[in-house]
């Protein structure tokens, strides 16, 4: 890519308001979901390189159209990453639900990648933005993502560019340990900027 990569301010992120004439811009969130398996020996999740329609993935996966990258003359202002945990409620004992939970965002460290560079990289629980609240005997409200608090937000904003490799990544120093298979999500909010209709 011919250039430096574009960060931009919240004084700037604020005049993407104004749709100029061959553009778009809107509020988007991009996420994607990966496994965490019962005995899995995974120590790194790398998210964003599958897509939908491949090997029967679903938008309620991924809602990447290429994976690792964005379509022509698409371009996301990454503002905001968050990782949730899925811990698998089959698993039937809220204790262990919440374990789980805390097992996938409580240790290692995240890192947002933009071609061969990072773009931001802290420890996993700074991007949870939500917090453990263990109500008795409902599993399901165990973990609680919060929509109030939301870590994981960046100052500057980089601007992921159409064709440009990028990644979200979990990494933890041994294999998360789970009482059932189930899954972390990363979710990157911010403008999507895409050509106008017609």
């Amino acid at each position: 890519m011919a250039g430096k990569l574009k960060v931009l301010t919240r004084a700037q992120i604020a005049q993407l308001s104004v749709i100029q004439n061959a553009l778009e811009v809107l509020d988007w969130v991009l996420y994607d979901r990966l496994p965490v398996l019962l005995g899995g020996t995974a120590t790194q999740f790398t998210f964003f390189q599958q897509a939908v329609g491949q090997a029967g993935i679903t938008k309620d996966t991924t809602n990447l159209e290429i994976p690792g990258q964005l379509p022509a003359g698409h371009e996301f202002v990454c503002q905001k990453i968050i990782f949730e945990a899925q811990p698998n409620q089959a698993a039937g004992i809220v204790a262990a639900y919440a374990q789980d939970a805390v097992n996938l965002t409580h240790y290692g460290w995240g890192q947002f990648n933009i071609g061969s560079r990072p773009y931001l990289e802290a420890p996993l629980k700074n991007f949870i933005g939500g917090n453990l609240q263990g109500f008795a005997g409902a599993v399901t409200t165990a973990y609680a993502q919060s929509r109030t608090v939301v870590n994981g937000e960046m100052e500057y904003a980089p601007v992921i560019p159409a064709n440009y490799s990028f990644n979200v990544q979990a990494n933890y120093p041994a294999a998360p340990v789970v009482a059932a298979d189930g899954f972390i999500r990363a979710q990157m909010i911010g403008k999507l900027i895409r050509p106008r209709q017609g």
